[in-house]
Parts: structure tokens; C-alpha cells; sequence
């Protein structure tokens, strides 16, 4: 009797168990946890930031480059019968052979450092040369001829660089003075006659 009584019992208790039973959880799944996508780095700039960095900066490199040399230029020329403060008082493009000296005057730009030389001329033979050294990026120098009467003619001064170039020409007429005007021969006083004296006794 006893044991029948355990087993209804058992019986009575068993949906309970079976509702409270669950079954043995699931094996635990590692967590992962989601990598963030890298995303790529802003390119970086090596110049400058602003423009007046650029601008500094092209002058550096201007200044570092060597500056190539300037070309000589010839800016003025003349003959003249003198030179004042540097400066010609007048242009001659002749010249009466009665004055026997002339002056060459030029305005030599973006020559430093070289020689200038002035070729002088007469009927296209080369009778002088005066050369100069340039000291500056403006050099104005001149050379002067004594001219002999009896070299009437042309003349010609070329200006020419240390390289053998010639930068410019001027030339002007030597010539013969007139003759100096003959004043009128004197025409000698007609004698008034006279009454004769009266002979004396």
C-alpha cells in the first residue's frame, strides 16, 4: 500500500518537474566585437600655407640662382667740342678743319666689370684706341682726338665690347675751312691839282 502511494505521487509531481525543466543552454558563442573600418589619412602638404610663404620662398629661390650677365648696351653717342660734368655741350656731325680737337662721349648700360673700347677711324683705317674699364651698371665715358688740318674726311669711332662686338658707330665730316675773305686793295687817293704859285720876280 505504501508503495502504491509513492508512486501516485510521483506521478502528481512529474509535469511540475517537466515544467520547470529547460533544456541545457546552447554552448557559449565567443563575442566578437566589430573592428571599425579604417579609413585612409588626409594627404598631408609639404608647401607653404599661405601665399605670402610662396612668394618668400620663390624670392629665396631667385636669390640663390646666379644671375646670368647682362648684354652691353649702348644708350647715347655723340661727338661734341667738349664735356662738362660729364656731360657733351653740344653734337657735332662736322667739323671745319680751322679746330683741330674733337671729344667722343658715350652712355654705356649693363656692361659691369668689362672693357669698353673706343676705335677711332679716318677714311676706314684705325688711327686710335682708347679703352675703358666699366665699373657700374651706367658708365659714361669719353676719349678725345687731336685732329692734324690735313686729315679732312670722314671719321668714324665704333664702340666696341672686351668680347669683340660692336655695340654702336657714330661717325662726323672733318672739312676744310673757306678761305678767310681778302679784304679789297686799297686804291691810292687821286693828288687835287693845284694852282701853281705864282713865280717870284
Amino acid at each position: 500500500m505504501k508503495k502504491l502511494f509513492a508512486l501516485f505521487s510521483a506521478l502528481a509531481v512529474l509535469p511540475v518537474c517537466a515544467d520547470e525543466y529547460s533544456p541545457p543552454a546552447a554552448a557559449a558563442q565567443p563575442a566578437t566585437t566589430a573592428q571599425p573600418i579604417s579609413q585612409p589619412k588626409a594627404a598631408t602638404t609639404t608647401g607653404p600655407a599661405t601665399a605670402a610663404e610662396r612668394a618668400a620662398q620663390d624670392k629665396s629661390s631667385l636669390a640663390q640662382e646666379p644671375r646670368a650677365a647682362g648684354t652691353a648696351t649702348l644708350a647715347r653717342a655723340q661727338f661734341t667740342s667738349a664735356v662738362q660734368d660729364r656731360e657733351p655741350t653740344d653734337k657735332i656731325s662736322s667739323l671745319l678743319n680751322d679746330k683741330n680737337r674733337v671729344y667722343f662721349f658715350t652712355d654705356i648700360k649693363d656692361a659691369p666689370n668689362q672693357k669698353i673700347t673706343h676705335r677711332w677711324e679716318h677714311d676706314g683705317k684705325v688711327v686710335h684706341e682708347k679703352s675703358f674699364d666699366v665699373g657700374g651698371s651706367r658708365w659714361r665715358v669719353y676719349s678725345n682726338k687731336t685732329l692734324d688740318p690735313q686729315q679732312i674726311g670722314e671719321w668714324k669711332v665704333s664702340v666696341v665690347d672686351e668680347a669683340g662686338s660692336t655695340l654702336g658707330t657714330s661717325t662726323f665730316v672733318y672739312e676744310n675751312a673757306p678761305a678767310a675773305a681778302i679784304p679789297p686793295a686799297s686804291i691810292p687817293a687821286t693828288a687835287t691839282p693845284t694852282a701853281a704859285d705864282p713865280q717870284k720876280p
